[in-house]
């Protein structure tokens, strides 16, 4: 559960509805500056389902041992786990490309993102099996990939980098496959997501970092202004139409409403679901 504080309360999106937000922005990704993602459709399998090990949990919201609403970013490391390993488990029996890239975001968040976010802390102690088994995992599913003659997705640069990333050695030099820009663009539409579910004034962030444009290592900086309520610019702009318009839904539930989990439950099903719609343009629209 995604939970922003508001003047009076608290304001909840589920992972899976951040994680469907994610994938409307794979659908709709790729112009003359933007290579379109491809695989298509194993991407945007990664960018809907890289969150749907949340959903049992994710039925109402919980509260920590203050008395206040859990959000994602202060969850137990067993039960973070837990649910990311259960979402990656159901991602691969979709797609092998898909899962590999979801276990590379999930084993990412707790290793700095693989270089994107070197000021992040390095991986927790609770969470270096969790690091270790899913990167095992990834090698699995890329030798799986191979060996189904899969060349058109991943190549023999991608166990090099592979190799390279777990060992935090970075990206080889003169790599030309097709997995960083990949895992890149699944961070970008999570980050851009996430950046209009963190906070009940978006965006939460004023800009998506290393960005994919075309190659296998070209990037760029993405930069989110609002303009309006509702209505917010990209630059530059990496959709294939304009304005792209998308739903998010909340739920709020007033402070005082809150006064154990039984009570939290339910305001947040008898308040019922706000659809907010966000429009994207670029800054010249």
């Amino acid at each position: 559960m995604i939970v922003a504080e508001t003047t009076d309360g608290y304001r909840f999106v589920t992972q899976p509805d951040h994680a469907d937000l994610a994938g409307r922005f794979a659908e709709h990704w790729g112009n003359d500056r933007f290579d379109r993602p491809e695989p298509f459709e194993s991407l945007v399998v990664a960018a809907y389902a890289h969150d749907t090990g949340w959903r049992a949990y994710d039925r109402r919201p919980h509260l920590d041992d203050e008395g206040d609403p859990v959000d994602f970013r202060d969850m137990p490391a067993a039960t973070w786990i837990g649910l990311y390993e259960e979402g990656i488990d159901a991602v691969v029996e979709m797609d092998d490309y898909a899962g590999l890239l979801v276990s590379m975001h999930g084993a990412g968040l707790r290793k700095q993102r693989y270089g994107l976010s070197p000021g992040w802390p390095e991986t927790p102690a609770a969470f270096r099996e969790f690091v270790d088994r899913e990167e095992r995992r990834q090698e699995r599913l890329l030798d799986r990939l191979l060996d189904a003659g899969g060349a058109e997705t991943v190549t023999d640069a991608d166990r090099d980098l592979l190799a390279s990333l777990h060992g935090a050695g970075g990206v080889p030099n003169g790599y030309d496959g097709r997995i960083w820009a990949d895992y890149r663009r699944l961070q970008a539409w999570d980050a851009l997501s996430l950046s209009f579910c963190i906070t009940d004034s978006p965006p939460g962030y004023d800009a998506i970092d290393a960005v994919p444009t075309s190659g296998p290592r070209d990037g760029t900086e993405v930069s989110i202004s609002r303009v309006a309520d509702g209505e917010f610019r990209l630059d530059p702009y990496p959709f294939d139409q304009s304005p792209v318009e998308v739903p998010v839904q909340t739920r709020t539930v007033a402070r005082d409403a809150v006064t154990d989990e039984a009570s939290l439950a339910r305001a947040y099903y008898a308040n019922g679901v706000e659809t907010r719609t966000l429009s994207l343009g670029p800054v010249d629209r």
